[in-house]
């Protein structure tokens, strides 16, 4: 007959085993916060300290009744003595257009949940672990469908802790550019769909980001869909140069409307030096960058090596990180 810790880590075991990652749990009042009650930050937990009349450590309950499950898959297969907690966040609505910001990778602070509800998101700075006991008999309310979705759901996780911490002068020099992109994302004009269109950001450094002063490349990704591969083909650059004449909305309408994989690929290369334009003069009168070019490519065309080597922008930090 098993003891009750072993009969409790077999009941564990069993009620979370058919869990998945992203899993939408109903579990009201198991997000919890670790607070000194000497000195709350917040009204919650200043009422929890007047509440307990302490100077010590307090636990300050969250006000959700939903939250998301964040361990992987693979780990709830086997609950044991070593491995018998989960993190789990909690499920807030913040509105359909910052639902979108989310899943797009504009706010990595938090990531979206589609399969539960469009306007859902889960905030990843309030990460709580629990015994797995906790969410036995938990009713599941909603799960990632299809396998593009638990891969976006773990993704946008794992960036939450991988963002890079870039130089200050780096940040200083790609301000305007980030600040473009939040300003005009969202917006009913071509080059606003262009903004929502690039699925990630990235920035490369030679030699490197620590260098006294590196050259940057901005790296603006997109789906394939969205920039098909040219192959070999050469741009024309004086095609380029013209819609860089023309102006930001001249080449975000063409980058729109252009079928040709090439005058897709020019269009958007003018656009992205027009955006770009703003930090190209900043880095002129910054001592600690180089110079900054911008290049344009489609997930296909971004290798593993490179991908490694050019950390992600923040665009939440770099767009409204105070002066």
């Amino acid at each position: 007959m098993p003891s009750g810790r072993e009969e409790a880590l077999q009941r564990a075991g069993a009620g979370v085993i058919g869990f998945i990652q992203g899993e939408v749990l109903a579990l009201p009042d198991v997000c919890v916060v670790v607070a000194d009650a000497a000195w709350p930050l917040d009204d919650a937990s200043a009422e929890v300290a007047a509440e307990e009349g302490d100077d010590g450590l307090i636990l300050v309950p969250e006000a959700v009744d939903v939250i998301v499950l964040l361990t992987q898959t693979c780990d709830l297969q086997e609950t044991t003595p070593e491995q018998r907690n989960c993190q789990v966040a909690p499920v807030v609505e913040r509105g359909e257009a910052f639902a979108r910001e989310v899943l797009r990778g504009r706010r990595p602070g938090w990531v979206a949940l589609p399969w539960y509800r469009r306007a859902a998101v889960a905030e990843l700075a309030r990460i709580t672990t629990l015994e797995r006991s906790v969410l036995v008999g938990a009713r599941s309310i909603a799960r990632p469908d299809t396998p593009r979705e638990r891969l976006h759901f773990a993704e946008s996780v794992s960036r939450h802790f991988t963002r890079a911490a870039l130089p200050d002068p780096v940040v200083e020099v790609l301000r305007p550019l980030l600040e473009r992109m939040r300003d005009r994302s969202g917006r009913a004009s071509d080059e606003g769909q262009c903004i929502e269109q690039i699925a990630t950001i990235r920035v490369e450094a030679v030699p490197d980001l620590d260098a006294p002063a590196p050259h940057l490349t901005v790296l603006l990704v997109l789906d394939v869909e969205d920039l098909p591969s040219i192959g070999r083909a050469e741009l024309h650059h004086d095609g380029i140069d013209d819609l860089v004449s023309r102006g930001r909305s001249a080449a975000a309408t063409a980058a729109q409307r252009a079928t040709d994989p090439i005058a897709k690929r020019e269009a958007w290369m003018a656009l992205a030096e027009l955006w770009l334009q703003p930090a190209v003069e900043l880095a002129e009168t910054t001592p600690d960058v180089d110079s900054i070019d911008v290049l344009v490519l489609n997930g296909d065309e971004l290798s593993f090596a490179r991908a490694r080597n050019a950390p992600e922008l923040d665009l939440a930090y770099l767009s409204t990180r105070p002066s």
